[in-house]
């Protein structure tokens, strides 16, 4: 069945739930196209071609990233919006997308008011879009057609509109030139001021004939080719300037690069960086001082006459003549990194660039053993740091998602039942459902955040009361406090101005949601706020069994729970980890120690006074 007057909507999951789910939201208003996998995706993108794509980012085959920035790689496609609908909303999974040229972002478990806009929206937009590109292909064959370049600008000097042959000379595409200043992108800084008047000489109406004017321009290769400019002001039916239309012909004249060099002669001499010229068949012509004493000669008449290979070892001339020189020949120029040889035999690493000239090259040198030194230092540690980074933040991802997914199903649809049902028994038990899973996706969205904490090297500080902060958090722990029947006994008065982020109340929950978990029934837990000079020290002291003096330590580890723990009591085994981690973000210290007023352990923490 076909909807001819409904938009094509493309819903691509590898969970049949997720686009199922998607489906009962949009099957009213679209035509809804369904793919489970990649590939799956792209056939149909590409033979179909849907108005709008709503694309899942973790799938088994190519991921939701490579798929998007294949449809905005092609040009029959690259105008239909994507819409990235995933549990990941990290940063670096929003950097990601933009990366991929996504054009929105949907997280799971997605709203069906807030899908429902978005898809409104930019269908309204692709729309709009759709026709102005028709009518400016129409006038752009026009231009086409023309052996001249042709561009035209508005009144700010920016690029409208350019054809084939103007985007030939600049070595662009078109998506580089549009909307691009001429002056600040394609003219040399020492040609500006004058192509600027020519500019405003040209918006003058009262001339019937075109200006003409010579001006160099720069090629996206940065090569500096000269012009010569035909322009008439731009009208309206009104009658007023809305910019320039320039014409013009590539007249460059190339000078020669040995008089170009004779006029830099001095500047060479005084350069830190080795220059020499060396002549068609291979002899050393000229060298400054710098350049003799990089390879371990004193004076630079050592080198003049001679040829360049006794600089090198066989293996890097049989490299240049094989690999190097055949790339110079055919651009004009090269630049990389060879292996130099000095005067007594001994190698280095350098950074040659190589420039042409009619007879001969220009060569410049630079020594980068020590940079290279350090470079490769920095690289086995970058790699090791990338891997073990990588490894952490994708097991992070596919938890996040493999969770995120049934949880946000089972939400979506329990919305739709309680949006449905009429039976109040029915509607009860389907809050309980929807809490529960609510809280659950709370859970697992909390848990992920706290796994980025160790990446993080910095916090904001603001100063707050510890005072009040403690007693926030007794107040969220009455109900757990009341179960066991357990005294809290706050030692806590007046103000405790401290420099610290908001986490850190976390630290505090910990301590004393342990106590209580840990600590017998009817027993007293006991919170103290000591002066340390510079610092508050937090303590929170309970009736417990206590810890052995041999897992003091290791208690704040990842994942370190101790075997004499009560096995009734839950726990992720990353409480204390996330609370250390907290503290020496703040810049103080953590600890345990037994009870010094009887049976049970004392925790603590440290923070700055404000």
């Amino acid at each position: 069945m076909t909807y001819p007057d409904k938009p094509r909507v493309l819903v691509v999951d590898d969970e049949p739930m997720n686009v199922e789910l998607l489906q009962a939201y949009l099957s009213e208003d679209y035509e809804v196209l369904s793919a489970y996998n990649g590939h799956e995706a792209l056939e149909i993108i590409f033979n179909d071609l849907p108005d709008i794509v709503l694309l899942d980012v973790m799938m088994p085959d190519i991921n939701g990233y490579q798929v998007c920035e294949r449809i905005k790689n092609s040009e029959t496609t690259q105008f239909i919006p994507v819409v990235l609908v995933t549990a990941l909303s990290g940063r670096e999974d929003r950097l990601k997308g933009i990366e991929s040229k996504a054009d929105d972002f949907l997280t799971k478990p997605v709203d069906r008011l807030e899908l429902k806009m978005r898809v409104r929206s930019l269908l309204r937009i692709k729309k709009l879009h759709d026709n102005v590109i028709q009518e400016r292909d129409q006038a752009q064959n026009y231009l086409d057609v023309a052996a001249v370049m042709m561009l035209a600008l508005d009144c700010s000097q920016n690029i409208t509109l350019i054809n084939k042959r103007g985007l030939e000379i600049l070595g662009c595409e078109e998506s580089e030139v549009i909307g691009k200043n001429l002056l600040e992108q394609f003219i040399p800084v020492s040609a500006r001021s004058e192509m600027e008047i020519h500019f405003l000489n040209s918006l003058n109406t009262s001339g019937i004939d075109s200006i003409y004017y010579e001006c160099p321009i720069i090629t996206k290769n940065n090569d500096e080719r000269m012009v010569n400019w035909y322009s008439k002001p731009l009208i309206d039916e009104s009658g007023k300037v809305t910019g320039v239309l320039f014409s013009g012909q590539d007249i460059t004249i190339r000078k020669k690069a040995e008089e170009k060099l004779r006029e830099q002669t001095h500047a060479m001499e005084a350069s830190i960086d080795g220059m020499a010229i060396i002549d068609e068949e291979g002899i050393h012509s000229y060298v400054n001082a710098s350049h003799a004493h990089i390879f371990g000669y004193d004076n630079p008449r050592e080198l003049i006459g001679k040829k360049w290979d006794m600089l090198y070892n066989p293996s890097e001339v049989g490299l240049f003549k094989s690999t190097i020189l055949p790339d110079f020949r055919k651009k004009g120029k090269w630049q990389g990194e060879l292996i130099g040889r000095r005067k007594d035999g001994s190698t280095f690493y350098q950074e040659i660039s190589l420039t042409a000239l009619d007879k001969g090259l220009i060569s410049v040198v630079r020594d980068i053993s020590k940079r290279k030194e350090f470079e490769s230092q920095l690289n086995d540690y970058a790699a090791r740091l990338k891997t073990s980074n990588e490894l952490k933040d994708l097991f992070t991802d596919i938890l996040r998602h493999d969770l995120l997914n049934p949880a946000g199903v089972v939400k979506g649809f329990t919305d739709m039942l309680l949006n449905e049902e009429n039976d109040e028994n029915k509607i009860h038990k389907l809050q309980l459902i929807d809490s529960n899973v609510t809280r659950l996706i709370e859970m697992i969205e909390s848990a992920a955040k706290f796994a980025k904490l160790e990446d993080t090297e910095k916090l904001e500080f603001k100063s707050m009361d510890i005072g009040s902060i403690l007693k926030n958090v007794s107040e969220e722990l009455k109900p757990q406090l009341e179960a066991k029947d357990i005294t809290l006994d706050m030692k806590v008065s007046g103000h405790y101005p401290a420099v610290i982020n908001p986490l850190i109340d976390g630290v505090f929950t910990n301590f004393i949601s342990n106590a209580i978990k840990y600590g017998p029934s009817e027993s007293v837990v006991t919170v103290d706020v000591q002066d340390l000079g510079d610092e508050w020290k937090v303590v929170v002291s309970d009736k417990g069994e206590g810890i052995p003096d041999k897992d003091k330590v290791l208690i704040f580890n990842r994942f370190q729970r101790l075997a004499e723990k009560k096995k009734a009591v839950k726990g992720s085994g990353l409480g204390l980890a996330i609370a250390k981690r907290i503290v020496e973000l703040h810049g103080g210290s953590i600890g345990v120690e037994d009870n010094p007023v009887g049976k049970g352990s004392s925790f603590w923490a440290t923070v700055k006074k404000a």
